[in-house]
């Protein structure tokens, strides 16, 4: 693991001459800068998936004790195993892991949520097919997906009401609001931000 992008961020705001060409990564980082809850929870979920909570934490002061108490109240004793950190970081202790596991399913499920609140928004985007949650047979523990059935690895959804699988319970609710008010006081982040949607764009032109 290479240096932080905030490190990178703050080296490369030293130059003069700086342009970027926003990947799809870029661009997430942009909406969760602005407190699109999706982007939110895709930026950490991406985070803990691959280990660099750090990022968050050290590099933009973005609190995480709220979904750390949050999925460890739900997920206590949810092993949360489909949800492996990837790569299982060497610098995790098991309680880490452990902790890291119930916090990227916990923000899964959440992001699964709000993805489809925007699916609904905008029928436009044509991605009802990515609404995935309406899928499970939550009774026989199976996705069906286009006519065929995929065994559940993990059948254990507390906070998915069968009957309306997308609505957030008031815990999750309460949650993505302390996230976003993170989000919205991280300076550093803002900063960064700012440099990326003003020195960027979809494609590059150099010179």
């Amino acid at each position: 693991r290479g240096p932080g992008p905030h490190i990178i961020m703050d080296h490369l705001m030293e130059h003069s001459n700086v342009d970027f060409q926003w990947g799809n990564h870029d661009v997430v980082w942009m909406g969760a800068a602005v407190g699109q809850a999706a982007c939110m929870a895709t930026v950490i979920r991406n985070s803990i998936r691959y280990g660099n909570l750090d990022i968050l934490e050290d590099g933009y002061g973005i609190n995480m004790m709220p979904l750390a108490a949050f999925a460890m109240e739900v997920y206590g004793d949810d092993p949360c195993q489909v949800f492996e950190v990837h790569g299982n970081p060497s610098n995790y202790n098991a309680l880490e892991k452990e902790l890291s596991r119930k916090m990227h399913k916990a923000i899964s499920i959440i992001q699964f949520k709000l993805e489809a609140e925007i699916i609904d928004r905008r029928p436009e985007f044509g991605m009802a097919n990515r609404k995935l949650l309406e899928k499970i047979d939550f009774e026989r523990g199976v996705f069906v997906y286009e006519g065929k059935e995929y065994a559940l690895r993990d059948t254990n959804f507390p906070t998915v009401d069968p009957a309306d699988p997308y609505r957030l319970t008031e815990e999750e609710r309460e949650l993505v609001e302390k996230i976003h008010y993170s989000f919205m006081n991280s300076e550093k982040l803002k900063k960064h931000m700012r440099c990326l949607f003003t020195y960027g764009g979809m494609y590059l032109v150099s010179n």
